[in-house]
């Protein structure tokens, strides 16, 4: 293991230094600008394992035309993986403004532009978006409060599980999460000035990179390190829609000519048991998934925790919520011993003490789950607008019975007894 070369960052979610190498992260600067002058970046929207992720204004037009966009700065070592004809983001976007019409093309966040960066670390595909606002799960991301208490009043989240179970409907083979659904913006926001960006979205957190070795930082690394917008700032109910995007297809396909080399890339609490045991993906995981996803809108909090962040995990929970696994998976899981009984049922507490467990299964259902939403409702110091929930509401009854029925029925451990995606949208609990 190589030892560190950077004093870790106190900024809060930002990528890891150490990734700045060859092959890594390109370098970015507030200030700086991209394809011969054209992008200037202003703030920093996030990032993950391939990329990060900037708010940049197109220069092309000057004063009052110029506009706001989002751009993806991608690993040296990821575009260099595939040719640009094979990099999904730009596949699933052509395919989608040839096969959709016009009114329907702008529900995905698909790349409008790309070009390549040769820097320190390598040559960088940058792609170029529309700007969309905050992802469902930074809308609910509550830290130090009881998960779900920041959540979607149940009409907006009824109406935001609609339109992402119709924009499913249309895409099909999308490693699905709360983390790339995203709320539109008002259209007035993408044609803001600079000024009037930093008045709503606040001035870019920086810090100093510092080396262990007390040294500046290479060519590698960026001198400075940038927080992302603070959630609460993009979050602001002023400058977004009630309508929605689909964002991120890092790991989508067309259906009718999959890679060969596909890997399932979603989320441990995403992922259905047939691709955790077989690695078997299709129609049928972006049903399991769409699940989840359908949960959580409603609840603000994932259907599987994904805090521990390990499957064995997820499993437990899985079957806690669900049942026994069926064969042979049920054997499969291993470490099923020390919390189930071979029915499924949870052991008592006293033998799962015995075995050791810190964390321990007990019975639960979706119904029980959907049935607690609001019961820990954490108050806020101050309203949090008309697209966030007050404590302590709970969902209606009647709207617990349908949504559970529609969640179990996506849920079915067995992929063919699924729900399809049109027996979901004609469900009651959409109709």
């Amino acid at each position: 293991m190589n030892a560190r070369r950077f004093i870790p960052s106190q900024l809060d979610g930002i990528e890891d230094i150490e990734d700045y190498h060859p092959g890594g992260y390109h370098p970015i600067s507030i200030g700086d600008t991209f394809d011969h002058g054209r992008f200037r970046i202003l703030h920093k929207l996030g990032f993950g394992g391939s990329s990060t992720v900037w708010l940049a204004r197109d220069q092309r037009q000057e004063g009052d035309l110029s506009r706001l966009v989002a751009l993806k700065a991608m690993r040296a070592d990821v575009s260099s993986s595939k040719v640009t004809s094979e990099i999904p983001e730009r596949v699933i976007s052509q395919r989608l403004r040839a096969s959709l019409p016009p009114s329907d093309s702008g529900l995905f966040q698909t790349a409008d532009l790309h070009f390549f960066i040769q820097g320190p670390n390598g040559s960088h595909l940058f792609l170029i978006f529309p700007l969309a606002g905050p992802s469902i799960l930074a809308m609910c991301d509550s830290p130090g409060r009881t998960a779900g208490s920041r959540r979607l009043p149940a009409d907006l989240a009824r109406k935001v599980a609609k339109q992402t179970t119709m924009l499913i409907h249309h895409l099909h083979r999308h490693n699905l999460t709360t983390s790339n659904i995203l709320f539109r913006l008002l259209p007035h926001f993408t044609s803001l000035s600079d000024a009037e960006v930093y008045a709503h979205l606040g001035d870019p957190e920086t810090e100093n990179v510092r080396t262990c070795d007390g040294q500046p930082p290479s060519p590698h690394a960026p001198t400075m390190l940038v927080a992302p917008v603070q959630n609460s700032k993009i979050s602001d109910a002023a400058l977004l829609q009630e309508n929605i995007v689909i964002s991120d297809f890092g790991q989508s396909y067309i259906v009718a000519s999959p890679p060969s080399s596909y890997e399932p890339g979603t989320v441990l609490n995403y992922q259905p048991p047939e691709a955790r045991f077989e690695g078997r993906v299709g129609f049928e995981t972006d049903i399991w998934a769409l699940g989840c996803a359908i949960f959580e809108i409603n609840a603000g909090f994932a259907l599987f925790d994904p805090f521990l962040a390990s499957d064995i995990d997820i499993l437990r929970q899985m079957v806690e919520t669900l049942g026994r696994l069926p064969d042979p998976w049920w054997s499969a899981f291993k470490e099923r011993a020390i919390w189930f009984e071979e029915d499924g049922q949870p052991k008592s507490e006293q033998d799962q003490e015995r075995a050791g467990v810190l964390l321990k299964a007990y019975k639960d259902s979706i119904k029980a789950k959907l049935l607690g939403i609001g019961e820990e409702g954490d108050p806020s110091l101050e309203d949090e607008g008309p697209m966030i929930e007050k404590p302590g509401v709970r969902l209606r009854e009647e709207e617990v019975a349908l949504l559970a029925d529609l969640l179990e029925k996506m849920l079915k451990y067995i992929p063919e007894e699924r729900l399809r995606i049109q027996d979901v949208i004609q469900h009651p609990y959409f109709t």
